[in-house]
């Protein structure tokens, strides 16, 4: 499935990727105040010359001034209004994953925790299971 020929979203950001993405528009802006950020966008990246299987996530901004030529492509992720600007190939590099943003890795995509307490174990626990076998 795709929005406008880009596949549908099919991530979460963490708090702290949502700050960084807050902080990038907010150096964004300072430096381009005459056309300031508007869409963000989350893509998969790599060095030309390198193994595109072996890149990274990037994320950047639409300026104000592009916002008509994109808003058919908007998607909303964990509550940001943004633009999944990959390929199918690519997005699958995404499939459940949590995009987060620490000070040495900068933007990165990790898989979802799952606490060992958590609601999955306790469905799990409280959930009678039966088989029934028929020869």
């Amino acid at each position: 499935m795709s929005v406008s020929g880009t596949p549908i979203a099919n991530f979460t950001i963490s708090a702290r990727a949502k700050q960084e993405i807050a902080n990038v528009r907010a150096e964004y802006d300072r430096q381009f105040p005459n056309d300031p950020a508007e869409i963000p966008g989350v893509s998969w990246g790599y060095r030309q010359g390198t193994d595109p299987e072996k890149g990274f996530v990037t994320v950047g901004f639409y300026p104000r001034s592009q916002k008509r030529e994109v808003v058919h492509g908007i998607q909303t992720v964990s509550g940001i209004d943004l633009i999944f600007f990959t390929t199918p190939e690519f997005s699958r590099k995404f499939d459940g994953r949590v995009l987060d943003f620490s000070d040495e890795r900068g933007f990165f995509l990790r898989s979802l925790r799952v606490s060992a307490s958590g609601p999955l174990r306790n469905f799990r626990r409280h959930v009678p299971v039966s088989i029934d076998i028929h020869p």
